[in-house]
């Protein structure tokens, strides 16, 4: 019975095996990969006469996005019109290999592509739109030729286009819903943060659901929003410390977005006083609370400089 399992056993890694065939080699370091990177320094500097030099003329360049099948490919001319477009209607635009990968060469045994070097590359583009000053960084996959004559004849990209949505968007105007100078919602948050001054706790969180969420510069980056519990917890330490001698609204607005959370925006100008010294401490507060349907606030964010007390 052993006899037979183990025979099985090599019988099946021969089959597995037996279905492999090598079709070419892959470099890590090849002539090809250094052209690659002549044209990322060309890219950068916009240098279109070095640009001509290093595709070829009969180079064809595909959106592998592109969806339409009857498109025809890109021509050198235009690829590298479109290179100065990205460099001219951009600022500090970037092409680059991405931080953790590198390029790869093969060349293929394979007749139909034994004459040419493909190089697959993992890139990255950043910049800043010209018009929209929209950050964008954007991985990209690119698959070149390098042919005999150590020029470009052909590639084929790979691009994800969402970063990019915010700034075809602010090539022109959108509104995004209404501004409200009243509205019950900020009745809602002057009634909340009044309540503050005159240590009504109570008073205080009733604006609030009861998994509300508090975050705000007292928070390190990435730490979690605080919980109910937590943030009154915190509250009561402040209120331990220091007394507000006055808590007054400067600035008051409730937005009602259609792309996001409605909020009540807010500056108050807060008086402390130190319960230990009796300093004094005048201050600039801005807040932003987010509303659900029922006019309860879902969280809060504070927005003010700890280092002044």
């Amino acid at each position: 019975m052993k006899k037979l399992l183990l025979c099985s056993l090599m019988l099946c890694l021969m089959t597995t095996f037996g279905q492999k065939k090598k079709n070419g080699t892959v470099y890590i370091k090849h002539p090809a990969i250094d052209v690659i990177n002549e044209m990322y320094l060309a890219v950068n500097q916009n240098n279109l006469e070095k640009l001509g030099e290093l595709f070829a003329d009969d180079f064809k360049g595909i959106n592998g996005d592109n969806i339409n099948k009857d498109s025809e490919p890109f021509t050198k001319e235009e690829f590298i019109n479109n290179i100065n477009q990205w460099n001219t209607t951009n600022r500090y635009f970037s092409l680059k290999t991405g931080k953790n990968a590198y390029p790869d060469a093969v060349e293929y045994k394979d007749e139909n592509f034994d004459k040419v070097t493909y190089v697959y590359a993992w890139e990255v583009m950043s910049g800043v739109g010209g018009k929209t000053g929209v950050k964008f960084t954007q991985p990209r996959h690119a698959q070149y030729i390098v042919n005999a004559d150590n020029k470009i004849g052909f590639v084929r990209l790979y691009m994800n286009q969402i970063p990019f949505i915010e700034s075809w968007r602010s090539r022109r105007a959108l509104s995004d819903g209404k501004i409200y100078s009243n509205h019950d919602n900020i009745n809602t948050v002057r009634k909340s943060i009044h309540a503050l001054q005159h240590g009504n706790m109570a008073h205080f969180f009733e604006a609030f659901t009861a998994d509300a969420k508090f975050d705000g510069l007292f928070n390190d980056w990435d730490n979690e929003e605080l919980t109910m519990e937590e943030f009154k917890a915190m509250q009561l330490d402040f209120l331990n410390t220091y007394t507000i001698q006055s808590l007054d609204n400067i600035w008051i607005k409730y937005y009602e977005f259609e792309s996001q959370d409605n909020h009540v925006q807010s500056w108050w100008r807060l008086t402390l006083v130190n319960k230990a010294d009796n300093k004094k401490t005048t201050i600039p507060v801005m807040l932003i609370h987010k509303f659900n349907e029922a006019g309860k606030i879902v969280k809060s964010t504070e927005l003010w400089n700890q280092a002044k007390l």
